[in-house]
């Protein structure tokens, strides 16, 4: 067993966890969490001490469901998985060993985590997030990490499956949906990473993009001592106002057969005008917006001229393309959430929001959180709906803060990505927070690039894909390599333990063959790229950050 001091300390985290679910917003958590750690970690007899392993720490109420060693090259099936998470398999790299375990938050609730410990092991520990409300475990983030070489936690964020039937009338799942799960699956995994090898993590980071990317900034603000790097792709946050933007995405459009619809045919008549009147202004005509708060489009080009039937849009319908890009405010008059940037790619697929009917994530928001009320209907959504949802806010769930003192100094350090084609989630609000903070902590950029770095991929859709260089090494299905010139995890760890900050996020365009088709260096905010004339469009020397 551990110290009496190591017990006492391990039971007071867990009282932090398992306390605050009462509250609208967690308590920071000032506590020293990097050990120095041996780089060396290897574990003779790996998998015969995987399989025996039963960890060696007082969780009450915790169970092991079991320990599993995975040689790698195994297709590992999870029989188990909820069916809508949608990964009934996960291929496994290298050797590692699996633990399941049950952990509880409250009196009430608990959740389901799953710690991953490589054979290969860095000294380095990882936590996984999720994505939208899925109570869904990210095996194919935790197959990355410990590739990697990072030990690494994931958990369901309190329930299974991905809608939010789960919330109705229950405030201890909404809060380990706000904060609660992350939080606790850190406390646990670094106890776990502990009781495994027999020492601590040397250093703790975390990855995750939507509401993973959200889940991130969660941490430095509340949590400020539970990471020293973070990765955060896309982030939800402004919650409650994202949530409601959708809504108003809806009712915009209107159903199908409304004369406010577009057809997949109109939406990729747009997107061939918002490149005529936009494309050019990075200095590039590529099919791809370098920085598209520039592009102020003007749909009514698009309005048809008289006998004119085809590859145009009725005035109504150009109506419904303006408010879809500009801005969304409130009842007040205050910014509620920005626009749709212009140049999502409409052409090749029309986000959900514009197909007609009010989306799953808006519905369950309002019927299973914010009324309580399984009859409410999206399509009769209104602005009112939107203000009493902000000012309700559960669980400071909005994650706005603005104020990261606290991890700023305690060394922490934010890598935060957002795809300029991103179609779910406003890459216009990545901007606003970094200004956010910028403004609270009373400091320019160039003083915040000092713990916090915040770049813009274009041609990147929601968190991965899209037309451009968008693989920059933020899961397995978009990495070249491993090395931190190409990899933005590692980007990251070698800022964290070298001192070496990114300048830029390079990025790789991949062909239909799986080979690099170009590389692209995407600028650190708040510079931009912009095309010199010198070489080809994808001769990443072309191209400068000014």
């Amino acid at each position: 067993m551990y110290p009496l001091q190591d017990v006492l300390l391990w039971m007071n985290q867990l009282l932090n966890v398992t306390s605050s679910f009462n509250s609208s917003s967690p308590q920071n958590d000032n506590t020293s969490h990097t050990v120095p750690a041996p780089i060396n970690s290897t574990i003779p007899n790996f998998d015969e001490h995987c399989n025996r392993f039963v960890p060696d720490i007082d969780i009450p109420g915790a169970r092991l469901h079991f320990t599993q060693f995975v040689p790698g090259g195994t297709n590992l099936s999870f029989r188990d998985n909820h069916p809508t998470c949608g990964t009934p398999y996960q291929m496994i790299s290298s050797d590692i060993c699996r633990v399941a375990m049950a952990v509880p938050t409250s009196d009430t609730s608990e959740i389901s985590l799953e710690a991953w410990f490589p054979a290969n092991y860095s000294g380095r520990f990882l936590s996984t997030a999720n994505r939208g409300f899925a109570g869904c475990i990210l095996y194919n983030e935790l197959e990355f990490a410990t590739s990697l070489g990072f030990a690494s936690v994931g958990a369901n964020n309190g329930h299974n499956g991905t809608r939010g039937f789960a919330f109705l009338n229950n405030p201890d799942a909404i809060a380990d949906y706000a904060y609660r799960s992350v939080h606790t699956g850190v406390v646990v995994g670094k106890e776990l990473v502990k009781s495994f090898y027999g020492f601590p993590s040397r250093k703790s980071y975390f990855l995750g993009c939507s509401t993973g990317g959200r889940q991130g900034f969660k941490e430095a603000q509340d949590f400020p001592a539970d990471f020293d790097g973070i990765v955060a792709g896309a982030p939800a946050i402004a919650f409650t106002r994202l949530v409601s933007w959708g809504g108003v995405l809806y009712k915009a459009t209107g159903d199908p057969g409304s004369d406010t619809f577009l057809t997949p045919n109109s939406w990729a008549v747009v997107y061939d005008e918002v490149l005529r009147q936009c494309d050019a202004l990075d200095g590039a005509k590529d099919g791809l917006l370098e920085d598209p708060s520039l592009c102020q489009f003007t749909p009514e080009t698009l309005i048809c001229s008289e006998g004119q039937t085809s590859d145009c849009l009725t005035g109504k319908q150009a109506d419904t393309v303006r408010t879809i890009f500009s801005p969304f405010y409130g009842l007040d008059g205050q910014l509620l959430y920005p626009r749709m940037q212009p140049g999502i790619n409409t052409k090749a697929h029309v986000p959900f929001y514009f197909e007609g009917s009010p989306s799953s994530l808006i519905e369950d928001w309002f019927r299973y959180i914010i009324y309580n009320d399984t009859t409410w209907d999206g399509k009769n959504f209104s602005v009112a709906d939107a203000m009493f949802s902000v000012a309700q806010n559960p669980f400071n769930i909005d994650t706005w803060e603005g104020d990261l003192s606290v991890f700023a100094k305690n060394g922490g350090k934010i890598l935060s990505y957002h795809g300029l084609q991103d179609f779910v989630i406003s890459s216009e609000i990545s901007k606003l927070y970094h200004a956010r903070v910028s403004r609270t902590m009373n400091m320019p950029p160039h003083e915040l690039d000092d713990f916090y770095r915040l770049f813009f991929v274009s041609g990147m859709g929601h968190c991965r894909d899209g037309d451009g260089a968008s693989a920059i090494g933020q899961d397995i299905g978009s990495t070249v390599g491993r090395d931190p010139d190409e990899n933005a995890l590692m980007a990251m760890v070698r800022w964290v333990e070298e001192g070496i900050p990114p300048e830029v996020l390079r990025g790789a365009k991949f062909s239909a063959d799986g080979s690099v088709e170009y590389w692209r260096a995407h600028c650190k905010w708040p510079k931009r790229n912009h095309y010199t004339g010198r070489g080809s469009f994808t001769d990443e020397e072309a191209w400068q950050c000014m």
